[in-house]
């Protein structure tokens, strides 16, 4: 996937768990991020660890696709830059912030907003989390080369589960 350095993209049909937790370590794969769908809508986002623990579990509010966001062709994304959260996150988008660094390793940043990079950041990304009320979040992505919004653009409604990555 584009803005997901060295992941790769599969469906798991009806692929039971262990038969999954043998393709991420078949892949030597950290881990799997995995879209449940209901309605024929992404319904819950979980992050499954070559273990087969679910690391993290999120309820999803919407899910609007690059597509969506920047209508036409957008620039092409080879990779990430970085993961930016403001200054004062919650408890809970610091932790998922945290996951996504360590998993895709990629450096995490403290900025309140997008800094462009210039020609260091084409065809690169930049990962976002931002607080919302009542616990929501959103999660973005943007160009690094000029820092304009290019999606997916993901909103949380709730972290259900978190385990800590240090157990």
């Amino acid at each position: 996937m584009s803005v997901l350095p060295n992941s790769e993209r599969f469906n798991r049909g009806g692929m039971s768990s262990g038969e999954l937790v043998a393709r991420i370590n078949q892949s030597g794969a950290k881990a799997v991020l995995m879209v449940t769908i209901l309605k024929g809508n992404p319904h819950e986002l979980r992050i499954i660890s070559g273990e087969g623990t679910i690391q993290l579990s999120a309820l999803l509010e919407s899910v609007q696709l690059r597509r969506e966001i920047q209508p036409s062709q957008g620039p092409r994304i080879n990779g990430l830059l970085e993961i930016v959260i403001g200054s004062s996150p919650s408890v809970q988008t610091k932790q998922v912030a945290e996951m996504m660094s360590s998993l895709l390793e990629v450096p995490l940043k403290v900025s309140e907003n997008v800094v462009p990079v210039g020609e260091q950041g084409v065809n690169r990304a930049i990962m976002r989390f931002v607080d919302l009320p009542q616990g929501r979040l959103i999660w973005t992505h943007h160009h690094a080369y000029d820092g304009v919004e290019i999606g997916p653009r993901i909103r949380v409604l709730s972290v259900r589960r978190l385990v800590s990555n240090e157990s």
